[in-house]
């Protein structure tokens, strides 16, 4: 089978390796639609130590849909559709995979294999607002990639009072508006911080979320939120290590929500959620999806994903 392999910063190929044996306990997939993520980057474009390359097979790919072919798990059967989470080895990116139950979602018989896999994304955000109030909040969300995006259009249909969506890229920032954004900042022309507190009564915005993955966009959250607000950190850095306004930050009191979704009990069960609302009709996840390519076109995909240009949000890898 193929796989993906990066040999150096921004550097991806196609190596053949043998397709994998599951064992007990565990289910091989053939999986038919993959999507590149920010979180990808970290091992696409950002610099390993030269002895780590080239990297293992598979990896980075998080995002994965597929069917399973062999299985003795009545619960798991052979035929049954799946969104498979590899968790943070991010090592999906391959044209068949070994799983173990906890990492499953089912999908529906019927509908696009990329078309369900984009649940997974927003059952990671859906995850993130478990824990947060949002229903009549005024609300910054720093970011308007894909995430941004999702998070844009979740609080909306939470009721949020106002949404500011803040984003160097005008194209995302128009879809933005449609999505039920209030305001949109252009941070290329205008320095959002100054805005949102003008906006929201020279106060700060009430929860700041933080979905650019920009090292340097923690201080621009602090700066934006009002005393005892809250920061929802949900953007990775492709940096281990970032600094912030850490005086600022404690004297305004602010609450700090991280949240990685791969690292709670249960990752499948907001992914579960989100495709559950998606069969009911009740979400249209149609406009994240840009771009299509075949799996051989992979190294293409990252690259431009790397680049975020194109007008692209979303590709998705087709096996």
């Amino acid at each position: 089978m193929k796989a993906i392999q990066v040999t150096g910063p921004r550097r991806l190929e196609l190596a053949e390796v043998p397709i994998p044996e599951p064992a007990d306990g565990e289910v091989l997939i053939k999986l038919e639609a993959l999507s590149v993520c920010g979180t990808d980057m970290m091992a696409y474009r950002h610099p390993q130590p030269e002895e780590d390359y080239p990297l293992g097979h598979g990896t980075p790919c998080h995002e994965c849909a597929g069917t399973i072919v062999r299985s003795n798990l009545t619960e798991w059967p052979v035929g049954r559709r799946v969104i498979y989470l590899p968790a943070l080895n991010l090592n999906g990116g391959a044209e068949y995979v070994v799983a173990q139950p906890e990492t499953l979602v089912s999908l529906p018989d019927d509908g696009g294999m990329g078309d369900w896999l984009m649940c997974q994304p927003w059952g990671t955000v859906l995850y993130a607002l478990e824990r947060i109030p949002v229903a009549g909040k005024n609300i910054a969300v720093l970011g308007q990639g894909c995430i941004g995006l999702l998070f844009t259009m979740t609080l909306r249909q939470m009721g949020a009072r106002k949404i500011i969506a803040i984003d160097p890229n005008e194209h995302r920032l128009a879809i933005s508006r449609k999505l039920g954004a209030n305001l949109t900042i252009n941070t290329s022309r205008v320095v959002p911080q100054k805005v949102v507190h003008e906006v929201f009564g020279n106060q700060g915005a009430d929860i700041v979320v933080e979905a650019s993955g920009d090292s340097r966009a923690l201080d621009q959250c602090v700066a934006m939120a009002r005393m005892y607000g809250t920061l929802v950190l949900f953007g990775i850095p492709e940096e281990k290590e970032v600094t912030f306004d850490y005086l600022t930050a404690i004297a305004k009191q602010l609450t700090m929500v991280g949240t990685v979704s791969a690292t709670c009990e249960a990752p499948a069960k907001p992914i579960q959620q989100a495709v559950d609302l998606r069969a009911k009709g009740e979400v249209d996840l149609s406009w994240l999806i840009t771009h299509r390519f075949g799996f051989e076109d992979a190294p293409h995909g990252y690259e431009l994903y790397a680049d975020r240009g194109d007008g692209l949000i979303k590709l998705v890898l087709e096996i």
